[in-house]
């Protein structure tokens, strides 16, 4: 595997081999609850990345790096995923972080894409497709939707409502969840911004769809969610519960 040199500034391409080569990677796994019952119905699985010394390294620098070696960044999501699935809670759902631009790297045959052939249970597994920040990336990631629903996985849009993403409509009807960024729960005292949330969770509830509100830290924000009938919630306020896998 090769990487150019361009990278992110405070982390070089040494680490970044070192920790590829050595498969220095694990997986965090925060649960999902039912916010009436609270019970655990399911766990994101959040890829982990570490230095030699076992410090470490913030997930968001490692794939910032590989995006600019697309099939290195296709051979890590590929390895992550496989791991992520092996290493996972036996029962639930399984959500997974799918990137786009890892995902639709050429390949000679589509029924045989190296992903689509860890997605064998998609009655258990949801994969989370990120909100798009340019309209590049929207259409990627309607294609790669287009592709998992032909194979019947089941699909989540994550990060609605972000700061740093736009929104498609055209990929918000496509998906069976709605996973809420946590950055709504800093706009509880906004009047537009709750009627706006409101308005998407009805929209969400005519079609069918699962709400899942993320950043739930304290009893507070559980209780919004409670006010706002949200399906699901994800975040520290559950921590005990979260799973760390090394490989």
């Amino acid at each position: 595997m090769t990487l150019p040199i361009s990278h992110p500034a405070d982390l070089s391409v040494d680490v970044l081999l070192d920790t590829i080569e050595h498969q220095r990677i694990g997986t965090e796994y925060q649960v999902l609850v039912d916010t009436v019952s609270l019970a655990t119905v399911g766990h994101e699985a959040l890829a982990r990345f570490y230095r030699r010394d076992g410090a470490a390294l913030p997930p968001q620098l490692v794939f910032d790096a590989l995006h600019h070696s697309p099939f290195t960044l296709f051979q890590v999501e590929l390895l992550a995923k496989r791991f992520q699935i092996a290493a996972a809670p036996p029962e639930g759902l399984l959500f997974l972080n799918v990137d786009p631009d890892a995902f639709m790297q050429p390949v000679s045959d589509e029924c045989r894409h190296p992903m689509l052939a860890l997605f064998e249970s998609p009655q258990r597994l949801v994969v989370e497709i990120i909100e798009n920040s340019s309209v590049q990336e929207a259409h990627l990631s309607q294609r790669l939707a287009e592709i998992l629903k032909a194979h019947g996985v089941r699909l989540a849009l994550d990060d609605i409502g972000s700061p740093e993403s736009m929104l498609s409509l055209t990929l918000l009807g496509g998906v069976d969840y709605f996973k809420f960024d946590r950055s709504w729960l800093s706009r509880r005292g906004d009047p537009a911004g709750m009627r706006l949330l409101k308005a998407l969770l009805g929209y969400a509830r005519e079609l069918g769809k699962q709400c899942v509100l993320e950043g739930v830290e304290t009893e507070q924000d559980l209780e919004l969610a409670r006010e706002l009938e949200v399906d699901l919630v994800q975040g520290f306020l559950f921590r005990e519960r979260f799973r760390l896998v090394r490989a």
